[in-house]
């Protein structure tokens, strides 16, 4: 019993240091095994005015390989986050947005993984491609002050400023595209100012949300080699609305009132706009207070009218963050105002008060003046009609007495 006991172990003993052979020798034979990068790998430019077609080969000595899977770990910089984007692909191409004033960096790598490596990763060095930009012409010559505006998603005007280095006989062009386009094109409507294109007008048709619209604007010259600029926009984030029209006041018996106002018609859903409501309030003081309030509903309610003679309201709105990740504010709607009458009668009544009194305190001002000035020229000269009574009363009293003496005589 003792002697089986002993075999057994030994038997499992034996079978346990193959396995670990068997495994090492695997290790072995996966950490010879080298992984090349990806060849042939190229960049070509379709004329999109920013997107790059990225395409390679896979390399030559892994092409009839079966026992392992292959990717592709690609790797580009990315000039408008100023950092690395990382792709894995099992296909041998890519498309990707860049800024063309910039360099282009790309790098690749092989990925290989299965029974040809034990299912251990195995990884290639990189393989880099360096674009430098066309940036020909001197920097002054690009074109500046370059900005869009999307007007209530119907139409948009894209406006520019003359730069500093401006060469004579030259002239600006604007091509674009989007996804919906197989080529770009030229701008459909340019904006003239003195006989210069200074800007661009899209039409509805013309225009595509939530995608890369590519502009490049160049300018040509017969004398001197001017400097192109790209831009990449996302339309709906340009969308400046139209200014509201009407805005409606309306008091309750608590002296509350509630304000609320009409949108004009426009493609702009109305769950996708934000408001902001300013209120100019004039107190009994007159002096101004400045309120701003921004809600997501076409109302404003529960403001009270205690303390204010005057209110003034009026709005604007936007495109709200759930909808567009930017947007421009609509122009101010006319103001539309709210008297308090109760305050109105008061502050006439108080008015009225205290121009009487002012008046009174001239009049007893100028009497006293008066007084004092016939008092230096010795003869002060009563006031007032009771002064006359009392002369006459003295004078009928003296022409009695004399009676009665010519009578006793």
């Amino acid at each position: 019993m003792w002697a089986r006991r002993m075999l057994k172990s030994k038997t499992w003993q034996l079978t346990a240091i193959l396995m670990l052979i068997s495994d090492w020798s695997q290790c072995i034979k996966s950490q010879q095994f080298t992984v090349d990068p990806p060849e042939n790998i190229g960049i070509d430019d379709p004329g999109h005015l920013g997107p790059l077609y990225i395409h390679w080969t896979a390399p030559a000595n892994l092409t009839n390989l079966t026992a392992c899977s292959m990717r592709y770990h690609l790797e580009y910089f990315n000039t408008y986050q100023s950092r690395w984007t990382v792709i894995r692909t099992v296909r041998t191409w890519y498309r990707a947005q860049f800024d063309l004033e910039k360099e282009v960096r790309v790098r690749i790598s092989t990925l290989l993984k299965g029974a040809c490596t034990n299912g251990t990763d195995l990884k290639s060095p990189f393989t880099e491609m360096v674009l430098p930009p066309n940036n020909s012409g001197p920097v002054g010559s690009r074109v500046q002050g370059f900005g869009c505006v999307f007007y209530q998603k119907e139409f948009m005007e894209c406006t520019w400023e003359t730069s500093l280095e401006e060469p004579t006989q030259s002239q600006y062009s604007l091509f674009f595209w989007h996804r919906e386009m197989e080529q770009a094109e030229e701008c459909p409507q340019y904006i003239h100012s003195n006989g210069v294109r200074t800007g661009c007008k899209f039409t509805e048709e013309s225009l595509s949300e939530f995608s890369d619209f590519n502009i490049c604007i160049n300018r040509s010259s017969p004398k001197v080699v001017l400097r192109s600029a790209f831009f990449s926009l996302q339309i709906q984030n340009y969308v400046k609305p139209a200014a509201i029209e009407t805005v409606h006041l309306e008091a309750s018996p608590d002296r509350r009132l509630q304000v609320q106002w009409e949108l004009p018609n426009e493609r702009i859903p109305r769950h996708c706009l934000e408001y902001e409501v300013e209120a100019r309030e004039e107190g009994v003081g007159g002096q101004p207070l400045l309120q701003r309030n921004v809600t997501n509903e076409m109302t404003l309610t529960s403001l009270s009218m205690d303390g204010a003679r005057r209110k003034c309201f009026r709005v604007r709105s936007r495109m709200h963050h759930y909808c567009a990740d930017g947007g421009f504010w609509s122009d101010w709607s006319h103001w539309s105002c709210h008297s308090d009458t109760e305050s109105d009668a008061v502050v006439g009544c108080a008015v009225v008060i205290g121009i009487i009194i002012s008046m009174l305190i001239l009049s007893l001002f100028g009497w006293a003046l008066w007084r004092k000035w016939k008092a230096r020229e010795g003869e002060i000269m009563p006031f007032g009609p009771l002064h006359k009574l009392m002369e006459y009363s003295k004078g009928l009293s003296a022409r009695s007495h004399f009676n009665k003496r010519r009578e006793n005589q």
